[in-house]
């Protein structure tokens, strides 16, 4: 039995809704599971997945090589912030469905994702260089449990408390505000009295043991600081609590700089400085009462507006700041001389990652991202009764004035017969995994070398069959789940007929990413040795920070993998690290990235870099790395020994990085705002949630696109700011247990 074009089967009853889900991202089947929620969805929905290629993932997919040991082989930076509450629920409920029994691989949500608090920062430039570790300490709550994050101006009332608390810290000879203040700018300290007079007069009662003639600076900076009003505030009122507090916060800042403060904690000094400057710009542009929240930001580069908030140029080159650009990949068209972000989002997001994370700062999947999250969720949602079309390729939406009203498909590849449905994955070492290209014998001329030579994935790739779905008789509704840079080559019709799609897609800003895995002999802390000044212990995830010119700036120690790969026990590599960044795209007279120039990228760094990373692993004299250290079992010497590494580039418009530059999200759709009656979407190139490309900008999106169709989930976590105190206070007493180091 062949697989055969869907609108030939035969019609289901009408009392179901038939729900077509284009695309297998993460956006996608978090709106499927979402869907398949209640008991009874099977009485109200027919859903089916059609899916390019043979796996799930989009550009989170990830597979097995069988013809390299099994190993696992992926395509980008492996790490879930402990801020992304709905990835976690997510997550959480799918592991606990699918129930695999104790002492499996992966048995349980905790054991698929570690929890980690420290980031290490490149810093500095060349040999003089150091990671610089930014350590912030775990809390007692989960990710994927728990409140919303804080509102705008509950980070006010979090960090203004703690740069207050923590400037006194910085020198030694200046250990409290009384022997600060007097290195304040006098003008500075005439205006004090004038702001706590206001604040008194608008009913703040923080400040009212004040006496001028007496200053009791200490009590005013640090008791008063900690001293968060409580209940509903009026903004004159907040405003008027904060503004002596940052004038004394501003003042002693400066002061401290001028005394070589930045001398003894550049990095810890840099922080508290950006920390006052979001303080300033959330108080001066009003994001806490804005219907807008931070995206009332979004037209501003984040590093111009805190500049324009009084950042110092030293903060704005930090390495905290720099690695976040190069976390986001935040470059014009894949360019590192061309840094944009929009500030609102990114602001949105740093400050959920250090001061709403639950549990710890981060989480690391203990394989890659097809194994620890998209083989279980397509695991559970076939168990529910959801269909899989796998080798079906979307080529076109038809739309009238209201409705998508067909969509046509191109079939791939025939199955063999006596295949009813392809089953995508395979078992390694008791753990179901996608593999790496597909499962050929499943497949008519699977064994032909024409047809293991296609890329089953390539929106190019030949299909033997064309065919149509018509609305009525194939489907009612549609998720779209296709990235928005693949869309131009299928929404035609819709472009044209609804102009904001034309906006939304001329403003899907994006870039292709290049990378590798390397698999090396000795484990990461003999690469690490003791040369960096640090213990030598595992490095979970590292950005380059200020080096400039590193085109690979993201990487990240993905060492746990090993044990889950197939490697025999005499040729176990001890160590697999991954690195990743930007792809510039080429202008209109250079040619298309090519594999050579992914490995002249990559050859380049490991002949210039290695050190900063791994002290132990260069040549003698020399920044280029030991060549003998790269795993190859088939024995090839030097250079040469690269080939045995999975080294990969993602140009495709599906693949595409999503990039949030100023001004960006404002032309963006919402999943559940396509201007058509029958049809929501899907993918994190959308508005309405973090609106940056990460995976919780999708699992929200995915929700919201659920919510459309059947009412469920209700309530979606942090899909808005919170403004004016529309939320239940966040505990004041918060703080940000950062490590000076």
């Amino acid at each position: 039995m062949t697989d055969r074009p869907v609108s030939s089967v035969p019609p289901r009853p009408r009392s179901r809704r038939r729900i077509a889900v284009l695309g297998g991202g993460l956006g996608s089947l978090a709106a499927v599971y979402a869907l398949t929620d209640a008991p009874d969805w099977h009485e109200r929905y027919e859903i089916t997945v059609y899916q390019i290629g043979w796996r799930l993932g989009g550009k989170g997919r990830s597979g097995r090589n069988v013809k390299a040991n099994l190993r696992s082989e992926g395509f980008g930076h492996h790490l879930w912030w402990g801020c992304y509450d709905n990835a976690f629920a997510l997550m959480r409920r799918c592991y606990k469905e699918l129930a695999r029994p104790a002492g499996a691989p992966l048995a349980t949500f905790r054991e698929a994702f570690r929890p980690s608090e420290t980031l290490f920062f490149g810093t500095g430039q060349g040999d003089q260089s150091r990671l610089w570790p930014l350590t912030l300490g775990r809390n007692d709550a989960s990710p994927g449990e728990g409140a919303a994050p804080p509102t705008v101006w509950e980070y006010v009332r979090i960090l203004l408390p703690w740069v207050l608390d923590c400037l006194p810290s910085l020198h030694p000879l200046y250990p409290n505000y009384a022997a600060i203040a007097p290195l304040w700018q006098d003008q500075a300290r005439s205006l004090l009295p004038a702001l706590l007079r206001r604040a008194h007069n608008q009913g703040v009662v923080a400040f009212a043991a004040f006496d001028p003639a007496a200053p009791d600076y200490d009590a005013l900076l640090r008791q008063a600081g900690t001293t968060v009003p409580e209940g509903h505030q009026s903004s004159r009122q907040r405003r008027a609590w904060a503004q002596p507090l940052v004038v004394g916060a501003e003042q002693s800042l400066r002061a401290l700089e001028a005394v070589g403060a930045y001398e003894h904690h550049p990095n810890f000094l840099s922080l508290l400085d950006l920390a006052l400057a979001v303080v300033r710009g959330i108080i001066h542009d009003g994001l806490d009462r804005s219907p807008q929240g931070f995206s009332a930001a979004d037209d501003h580069d984040l590093r111009a507006w805190l500049r324009h908030h009084g950042a110092s140029a030293s903060a704005l080159e930090s390495p905290v700041i720099a690695g976040f650009y190069d976390m986001l990949l935040a470059y014009g068209a894949g360019d590192r001389e061309r840094p944009a972000l929009a500030a609102g989002a990114g602001l949105r997001l740093l400050l959920r990652v250090l001061l709403a994370h639950k549990g710890a700062l981060y989480y690391t999947p203990q394989a890659d991202l097809g194994e620890a999250v998209f083989a279980p969720l397509y695991q559970v949602l076939r168990r529910r009764g959801v269909r899989f079309r796998f080798f079906h390729k979307v080529k076109e939406l038809r739309v009238d004035d209201e409705r998508v009203v067909s969509i046509r498909l191109g079939r791939q590849v025939e199955l063999d017969p006596g295949v009813d449905e392809y089953e995508p994955l395979l078992n390694v070492k008791g753990l179901l995994c996608w593999p790496s290209r597909p499962l050929y014998p499943q497949i008519v001329l699977g064994d032909s070398p024409l047809i293991q030579a296609l890329d089953f994935e390539s929106p190019d790739s030949p299909e033997i069959e064309e065919f149509t779905l018509r609305r009525g008789a194939d489907f009612d509704d549609v998720v779209l789940g296709i990235p928005g840079p693949a869309l131009p080559r299928i929404c035609g019709d819709l472009m044209r007929k609804l102009p904001r799609w034309q906006e939304a897609l001329e403003h899907a800003d994006s870039c292709a990413t290049l990378g590798a895995q390397l698999w090396l002999t000795p484990t990461w802390a003999q690469l690490v040795g003791h040369a960096s000044g640090h213990s030598g212990g595992p490095r979970p995830s590292v950005s380059a920070g200020t080096l400039p010119g590193v085109s690979l700036p993201r990487w990240a120690d993905r060492s746990s993998v090993l044990s889950l790969e197939g490697w025999p026990r005499e040729a176990q590599p001890a160590t697999l690290a991954a690195l990743d960044g930007p792809l510039r795209d080429p202008g209109a007279h250079e040619p298309a990235p090519s594999r050579e120039l992914l490995r002249d990228t990559i050859d380049t760094w490991l002949k210039s870099h290695p050190r900063r990373l791994w002290p132990e692993a260069s040549l003698a004299s020399s920044r280029e790395l030991n060549w003998e250290l790269l795993h190859d079992t088939g024995g090839r010497t030097g250079e040469h020994r690269l080939a045995a590494q999975h080294t990969w580039m993602l140009t495709s418009p599906s693949d595409r990085h999503t990039l949030t530059p100023p001004g960006a999200a404002r032309h963006r759709l919402r999943p559940d705002d396509s201007g058509l009656d029958n049809l929501v979407l899907a993918g994190d190139w959308l508005t309405g949630g973090l609106d940056l490309g990460v995976a919780e900008s999708a699992v929200i999106a995915g929700l919201q696109a659920s919510r459309a169709l059947c009412g469920h989930p209700r309530q979606i976590p942090g899909e808005r700011d919170g403004v004016d105190l529309d939320q239940a206070p966040a505990d004041a007493s918060q703080s940000l247990r950062v490590a000076v180091a």
